[in-house]
């Protein structure tokens, strides 16, 4: 089964890259056939269509637990990057791509998290969400410096949140070892 996948994944990458190498005769034969940049600007569904190739098997599938923890994390990169890239196509906002590239790490540790619960790792676990965090954090500090002043309001309000939530769970736990028992 392995390596079906390895043959499929090979060549969906060969047929990607050729798809990237013709891209700019193909966009003009899509335009010649009357095809509008507004139905072109959702080619980043194919993106996103590509990581349900690894996401479906992943969550659904009934291979090795370790076979379908690995396919999780390709997969919810490509469905998160592929996500940013809808965003910016269709708002035509690709400055954006200043803090939207903290997609990426947030991604790649949602994937590691979601890895670990498959493959019931807690290492994974604790490492994905950390990396998770880090990419939400990344994300937080560059909005407020590039992003408009909603980004900057949104930002605000998630570091309060998070400092809050911090706190909160920083006094928790020092008041359950106080606690009696």
């Amino acid at each position: 089964m392995s390596r079906t996948i390895e043959l499929i994944a090979g060549l969906l990458l060969l047929l990607v890259g050729v798809v990237v190498l013709a891209s700019e005769p193909f966009i003009g034969f899509l335009r010649d056939l009357g095809i509008g940049d507004d139905v072109l600007a959702w080619w980043p569904l194919l993106i996103i269509g590509l990581s349900l190739f690894f996401l479906v098997p992943s969550l659904l599938g009934r291979q090795n637990r370790r076979l379908r923890a690995g396919m999780v994390i390709p997969g919810v990169i490509l469905a998160g990057v592929g996500g940013a890239l809808l965003y910016t196509s269709l708002s035509d906002r690709w400055a954006a791509w200043s803090y939207l590239w903290s997609v990426l790490p947030f991604s790649f540790g949602l994937g590691m998290y979601a890895a670990g619960w498959i493959a019931d790792a807690p290492a994974f676990k604790w490492i994905g969400s950390g990396i998770a965090v880090g990419g939400v954090i990344a994300y937080l500090v560059f909005a407020i410096a590039f992003g408009g002043e909603a980004f900057r309001l949104i930002a605000a309000i998630g570091i309060l949140g998070l400092g809050l939530a911090l706190t909160i769970g920083g006094l928790a736990d020092r008041l359950s070892r106080k606690s009696p028992a």
